[in-house]
């Protein structure tokens, strides 16, 4: 009572009021009917539902977090194998969920798949263990690999012994580096596999000892291909870690830091896929379908959307030209999969239902052209396994020890602010329209977590909806970079119709439009505003930079749009004393040079304007881009491939010279919010924020 007290003194004298919530929403209550959690701290929130919330003091918390992944692992933990495998909470987000509740919801649940739900834990687990070896890969029996499912041999494959001697043939040094491995992983921004990751280095032969598998270590995003007996091949192939697979903090500044499956903002795909393809020309063929322009993004939407979805259908492809004569989707930041298990939809603009669980492996598309067939039979016999490792993920827990302790006060009092501050109390002027519904808190759009709102109906329908955000905020209100939804365009949306990874063999809705394929479509989202899903914000304080392009590097820039830098350049690892100048080096991702606990993001440098020199069209990011006038009213080069890229995709692809040398990849370091796709405005409604509810509100992230 003591500790609840202080809470509220802090909201009423320290943030003047505002955690209480607006006229319309009073203060949460308690609820009483036996919708309670467990409150046993063990993460899992509103629990299963059967307690007394009402005698339970833990359903009254605030600082809870269930760390994202599916209820069903949650539930399954410590349970035997034959426990029965209760229904998904996500199949109660249809029409009518949550109406006239605090937290929107508008991303309805879609079932696709028939055979979803395990039929209790152990099969669940049999999913999981599969799924980690299908998609983490690593050398793991029955990895899979880029458009080789998890078969041995693959036509996109490369010998290891020419990925040994890139130092020769690519870089251009005169001998090997003793790092070696661990400078490719940091060239490409792809850490070195905490797992064994092995390949053979020239003249070894991979199945000569008992570890076998070969002496070097390969980084996330690569795997050594195996037989079905296990017997190492000495071939390579990447995989989905190159844009999934990153870090967050030193292995040995925290318990569970270092390298982590989910998230990745260190990547440069386009630098490795532009080596890799002279060492293997079929390489080059991701680079055609989808690049990035800026290290720790990518465009794995117009791979999914513009490749997969058409050049699949290769007798297509006059519509496959002309769909990429649509916008390009641009500059995105890979999304985190330790939120999947907690969205009743994917892709930023809530595209496809979270079931349509074919396009995951889309990157492990068999080779098609020569059995289109037996690569979509590969797709249904494992999509199951591979969204049940996917969706089991974890966020990790802010590391105390090396970041600093959350002070628990004032976390809870941004916990209140979180989810009962109304941002368009009349009294904020704020400038920015009010959605429609909800109570006009962050909760509103992001979902409901700490049990005194969890546990609350004037916010949930259930509690088994925790942590659950499945609210699209219309693009006029959340205002970030359009480039995403003008890509996903129309034209886009009646092509997928036919497409198999669009589900065009239903379920239909009246209009014989498939349920499980392109939300962005008319005849599916009715009346709702094309806009942007608003994520879990599990383990936000780990997945800078922000927004769906990656465009502000820190939380304070979220809260508070003052604060974002125009051109900004995110600090490297500095290179080895006798390599300098000679090796490229990667982001730095350690705690103690690299993270800023007080704005809660990666450190980085501001970039003047004109401190580069502008390079036409060729995609690499120079930060003179921007300020490169072409006529006395103030036009830019910039203008100019604004307006080509938003009328092709392929343009925004193929516009690129080959990169040769280091400073082109230091140069795509930096971030130019002023290049097209790449806007850091928006989420503007957070302005009206005081310095002191941002620093609460930061606070209590921190423990999600």
């Amino acid at each position: 009572m003591q500790k609840f007290l202080f809470v509220v003194t802090t909201c009423s004298v320290l943030l003047l009021s505002a955690c209480g919530g607006s006229s319309s929403n009073p203060s949460p209550q308690p609820v009483t009917d036996g919708g309670g959690g467990n409150g046993n701290g063990n993460g899992n929130g509103g629990g299963t539902g059967d307690g007394d919330s009402g005698s339970n003091p833990a359903s009254q918390e605030l600082l809870v977090s269930r760390r994202g992944g599916h209820y069903w692992h949650d539930y399954c933990e410590g349970k035997p194998d034959s426990t029965a495998v209760p229904a998904d909470p996500r199949e109660m987000i249809v029409p009518g969920v949550n109406e006239n509740k605090a937290v929107l919801m508008n991303a309805w649940w879609q079932t696709c798949q028939d055979d979803n739900q395990p039929a209790n834990c152990g099969e669940l687990r049999q999913r999981r263990e599969h799924g980690l070896a299908l998609v983490a890969a690593e050398g793991r029996p029955g990895a899979a690999s880029f458009f080789a499912g998890d078969a041995s041999e693959s036509s996109y494959s490369f010998p290891a012994d020419a990925y040994a001697e890139m130092w020769k043939s690519v870089w251009g040094l005169s001998e090997r580096p003793a790092q070696y491995d661990e400078l490719v992983a940091q060239r490409w921004g792809m850490p070195l596999s905490v797992v064994r990751n092995p390949y053979p280095l020239p003249g070894e032969d991979p199945n000569a000892n008992a570890n076998g598998g070969g002496s070097g270590q390969l980084p996330m995003g690569i795997t050594q291909l195996r037989e079905a007996d296990g017997t190492w091949t000495g071939q390579l192939n990447v995989t989905c870690s190159i844009c999934h697979g990153g870090a967050v903090g030193l292995a040995d500044e925290a318990e569970g830091m270092g390298p982590r499956y989910g998230t990745n903002s260190l990547s440069d795909i386009t630098v490795m896929f532009s080596e890799l393809a002279r060492l293997a020309p079929q390489q080059a063929a991701l680079a055609i379908i989808s690049q990035n322009k800026v290290r720790g993004t990518g465009n794995i939407t117009n791979f999914q959307l513009f490749g997969v979805l058409t050049i699949a259908d290769y007798e297509t492809i006059p519509s496959y030209l002309t769909i990429q004569a649509e916008p390009s989707t641009g500059t995105e930041d890979p999304p985190v999969w330790w939120n999947v298990g907690s969205r009743s939809a994917k892709f930023y603009d809530g595209g496809q239902v979270t079931d349509a669980k074919r396009i995951e492996l889309s990157f492990h598309f068999p080779d098609f052209f020569n059995d289109i067939e037996a690569a979509k039979q590969w797709v249904l016999d494992n999509q199951q396994d591979s969204d049940a490792w996917i969706s089991s993920l974890k966020a990790p827990v802010w590391p105390e020890s090396a970041l600093g302790e959350i002070d628990e006060n004032l976390a809870e009092a941004g916990a209140i602010l979180f989810h009962a501050k109304d941002l368009w109390a009349p009294s904020l002027n704020n400038p920015v329209s009010r959605p429609e519904g909800g109570n006009g808190s962050c909760a509103s759009c992001h979902g409901a977590y700490s049990p005194r709102y969890v546990n609350d109906k004037t916010y949930l329908d259930s509690p088994l909806l925790n942590g659950i955000a499945a609210y699209i905020t219309p693009i006029d209100i959340i205002n970030t970079d359009p480039a995403r939804l003008n890509g996903n365009s129309q034209r886009v949306a009646d092509y997928s119709r036919n497409n198999w990874f669009a589900y065009s063999d239903g379920p239909f809705n009246d209009d014989g439009v498939s349920l499980c394929g392109d939300w962005a479509d008319e005849s599916l989202r009715g009346d709702r505003e094309l806009g942007y899903l608003a994520p879990p914000l599990y383990g936000v304080w780990a997945t800078a930079p922000y927004f769906h392009n990656g465009s502000v590097p820190d939380i304070d820039g979220v809260l508070n749009p003052d604060a974002r830098p125009a051109i900004w350049r995110r600090r490297s690892i500095d290179a080895p004393t006798d390599l300098a100048d000679k090796v490229v080096m990667g982001f730095d991702y350690s705690f103690k040079t690299g993270y800023d606990a007080e704005k809660i993001g990666w450190r980085f440098d501001k970039i003047e304007c004109g401190s580069g020199l502008p390079i036409p069209l060729i995609g690499v990011v120079t930060p003179g881009v921007d300020c490169n006038p072409l006529d006395p009213n103030g036009a830019s080069l910039q203008d100019a491939l604004s307006v080509l890229w938003s009328n092709g995709g392929l343009a925004w692809n193929l516009i690129n010279v080959p990169i040769l040398t280091p400073q082109q990849i230091e140069e795509r370091k930096i971030y130019n919010t002023k290049l097209y796709s790449q806007g850091n405005g928006g989420h503007e409604f957070t302005s009206v924020l005081t310095v002191t509810e941002r620093r609460a509100i930061k606070e209590y992230l921190k423990t999600l």
